[in-house]
């Protein structure tokens, strides 16, 4: 991978490193975008994001939960190793086919 992506990808673990301190394991997209656009100086597209994370090994998938009555998703992240379980959203159901 170039330069440009080693160093966001070492952006992305910080955000993952950020959230762990306040004990949490799992980490929603809008989550680590969020923290990325707050904490950095350019921030991060939602597609390069998305390369990131699904290009990178040391990311895992963990769930993908949809809103009830809407199309809209929320996909939740973890490093590699992390243990822990999502809690529960109300108003959103699990998508089973991933």
């Amino acid at each position: 991978m170039s330069n440009a992506t080693n160093r966001m990808i070492a952006k992305v673990e910080n955000a993952f490193q950020a959230y762990s301190a306040e004990n949490v394991s799992h980490v929603s997209f809008s989550q680590i975008k969020d923290w990325l656009n707050n904490n950095t100086r350019d921030g991060i597209s939602s597609n390069r994001l998305s390369y990131v994370l699904r290009r990178t090994p040391q990311f895992i998938k963990v769930d993908t939960f949809r809103r009830i009555g809407s199309n809209a998703t929320e996909t939740f992240w973890a490093l590699e190793g992390s243990e822990g379980e999502i809690k529960t959203m109300k108003g959103w159901v699990k998508v089973e086919n991933d």
